[in-house]
């Protein structure tokens, strides 16, 4: 449940940011312009509002998994420190979110500062997605790890973790710098006079081909076949997902990042790392 409603208050971030939102309380935090409850909220400073109230309830239930973990589970089980970890990156996302507003990195800010606050707080939303996904995966029953991850699993959650810090900067420039079409969106990517969020949106598309690729080789040839139904599973759910992460990547370069497109697509970003992990850890216990 945990793990779900925070790929909700993701998913409700995003549209934060794609709809400009994101200085709706103004230079506020935590109180919202000033106000523990904005008497006449306009509609950003309640889509901005909105979002905090849903981080504020996701910490709540964050130091609450915790709680339960120390509750149910002996010392230094797996799913403890699982859930330790969590609450470690929901503490430091909402600092970076902190930080997006106090120093102004939201709204038109086209700053290198905000480009790279924006990167570290998906990688830090992934880490927070990541810890939440194994804790969920060790409770329900899956072995804790018999050994370290080797070089091919860890490579692969670089790559994903890289693709999803390229996607963060991409979606940013499609919120800031709107394409009218296609071949002029192109035009502007390859252009060496356009701002630098323009130019670096076009990595993003090549890294998630890439990466794509190498879950496919490794989940089809580059491990030993698994033996559990569950590991099989996983692998093949992963596979799906990435295709459908690339037709919805694709689809959003077509339509020109609608928000509705762009949400979907983070939907299935985050499907793609839940998996993964999951894979991950259902591959190392059987090891």
């Amino acid at each position: 449940m945990v793990l779900a409603y925070n790929v909700a208050v993701i998913l409700w971030g995003a549209y934060v940011r794609a709809a400009g939102a994101g200085n709706g309380c103004g230079d506020h935090w935590p109180l919202c312009d000033g106000q523990f409850l904005p008497a006449h909220p306009q509609i950003k400073m309640l889509i901005e509002f909105l979002h905090r109230a849903s981080s504020g309830v996701d910490a709540v239930l964050v130091f609450g998994l915790l709680a339960g973990a120390l509750w149910l589970y002996p010392k230094r089980h797996v799913v403890r420190r699982g859930a330790a970890a969590a609450v470690f990156f929901i503490v430091t996302e909402a600092l970076l979110g902190a930080a997006l507003v106090l120093f102004q990195w939201v709204g038109q800010n086209t700053s290198p500062a905000r480009i790279a606050a924006d990167a570290t707080h998906l990688a830090n939303t992934l880490c927070l997605l990541a810890a939440l996904a194994l804790t969920a995966a060790w409770a329900s029953g899956v072995a804790a790890p018999r050994r370290a991850p080797g070089w091919k699993l860890n490579f692969a959650l670089l790559a994903v973790l890289v693709t999803g810090i390229c996607g963060a900067v991409a979606a940013l420039a499609d919120t800031l710098f709107p394409a009218q079409s296609l071949s002029l969106a192109l035009r502007q990517d390859f252009s060496g006079s356009t701002a630098l969020l323009e130019r670096l949106r076009v990595i993003h598309p090549a890294v998630a081909i890439a990466a794509g690729l190498y879950l496919l080789w490794l989940t089809f040839d580059g491990l030993p076949r698994p033996r559990l139904r569950l590991t099989r599973g996983l692998a093949y759910a992963l596979a799906a997902a990435v295709v459908l992460q690339w037709a919805g990547g694709a689809l959003d370069v077509i339509l020109l990042a609608p928000i509705p497109m762009q949400m979907l697509h983070l939907a299935t970003a985050d499907l793609l790392w839940i998996l993964l992990l999951l894979f991950t850890a259902a591959t190392l216990a059987e090891t």
